[in-house]
């Protein structure tokens, strides 16, 4: 992207990202690193940094009985899959839609553009809104400029190449309706990277609250000298409001609502983007126009509010137990092939409304993993020690997200 400039800055990156980053993280820069940055000697790279590569893969494959040969073939692999992907990308533009085209056109007229616009890409899901912004951003990389990638949360962003959530990029707090300073000086380096970048790309904007997005606004003008709306900067914001709108605990419908980025000041300076056509179901025409119906609140309901559902995509009832078990058979014929490779699982997912429901869920398919289960123990402390006779059963009755279920 222009950044580094020689060997030696592409190594002091990886001396850096070895410090804190996670081996899958680092594998996919290193790919990065190789395709935009053409180190003269990639080998001699691979061979310093290989152990930091491999750091995940060795823990557990030496842990399953595989020997340093396999482990570095999977290590390869991986970083080969960030290469396909990103020579993917790079042929994504002459396979766009026409409904996408129009947009990527309408996008990239206005990157070069002193009083450029920003626009909100509208879209049910199935209708290419990443496959859009993998066009942009290889688009813009490969002619050796920055564009920045985030989401709203975590999966989406590891969905884009390089793709970080906007909270940790721009140092939003997570409570932005209190302090909207984002934690970034005019002077550090990420303000920099915000100052060059001819594109910043923003995923599921829906599940942002309104303030979220004002507090980055401001980031903007403070770094670029400016009280236009996003600095004229080309920002690409896509989501679906027909899903899911931001995340608030124990709000109601019209809190949620007001909480929205189209109730923000902001939201009509964007220019409105619509792709209407669902690539994804583009072989079942009357599946992907039934979802368009429940996302727009067209479908017919019942008196308790619910729609039907075909026949063909239930799983049929008979208790819980043996529901849950036909479902998991249905989604994932055989485990042990998935624990062997991971990555076979990409495509796979049980989707649930209710948190409980996950619980039980992973759990039915945890204990079906072959393997010696381990158990951990854990403790809990409050932060003023005074406290901790106080809290102690409700600490221990706390079960905290993207972690197993505690005894």
């Amino acid at each position: 992207m222009g950044l580094l400039q020689s060997d030696t800055y592409i190594e002091d990156t990886l001396v850096e990202a070895s410090a804190f980053h996670m081996p899958c993280s680092l594998r996919a820069l290193f790919a990065m690193l190789l395709v935009f940055c053409t180190p003269s000697n990639p080998i001699s790279l691979w061979e310093k940094y290989e152990a930091d590569l491999s750091n995940d893969l060795e823990r557990t494959g030496f842990t399953n009985g595989y020997d340093s040969a396999f482990i570095r073939s999977c290590v390869l692999q991986d970083i080969n899959r960030s290469l396909e992907q990103m020579e993917d990308d790079l042929l994504t533009v002459s396979q766009l839609n026409t409904g996408q085209k129009v947009a990527y056109n309408a996008i990239m007229s206005e990157i070069f553009w002193p009083d450029s616009k920003s626009f909100f890409v509208d879209g049910p899901r199935g209708t290419g809104k990443t496959f859009l912004y993998r066009a942009l951003l290889a688009t813009l990389r490969t002619q050796g400029h920055i564009a920045l990638a985030v989401a709203s949360f975590g999966v989406a962003a590891s969905i884009l190449l390089t793709g970080r959530t906007a909270y940790s990029r721009f140092k939003i707090p997570l409570d932005a309706s209190i302090a909207k300073t984002c934690q970034i000086s005019k002077q550090s380096s990420t303000a920099k990277l915000i100052f060059m970048a001819k594109l910043i790309l923003w995923d599921e904007a829906s599940m942002a609250k309104r303030e979220t997005i004002e507090a980055f606004d401001l980031l903007l003008k403070d770094i670029m000298d400016s009280d236009k709306p996003f600095d004229g900067k080309v920002m690409v914001f896509g989501s679906d409001f027909r899903q899911t709108l931001p995340v608030i605990q124990n709000a109601t419908r019209d809190i949620q609502v007001q909480a929205s980025f189209v109730n923000s000041t902001l939201w009509g300076s964007l220019q409105k983007v619509s792709l209407i056509e669902n690539m994804r179901a583009f072989l079942d025409k009357s599946f992907s126009e039934f979802l368009l119906r429940v996302g727009e609140g067209t479908e017919p309901e019942n008196e308790d509010g619910r729609i039907s559902l075909s026949n063909d995509i239930l799983v049929p009832y008979d208790n819980k137990d043996s529901s849950l078990d036909r479902l998991i058979e249905s989604v994932f014929s055989d485990l042990r092939i998935y624990s062997l490779d991971p990555y076979l699982m990409i495509n796979r997912c049980i989707l649930s409304v209710m948190n409980s429901a996950v619980d039980d869920v992973n759990q039915m398919i945890i204990d079906r993993f072959s393997g010696q289960p381990y158990t951990y123990m854990s403790t809990d402390r409050t932060l003023n020690e005074q406290d901790q006779g106080d809290y102690e059963d409700f600490l221990n009755s706390l079960n905290p997200k993207g972690l197993p279920l505690i005894n």
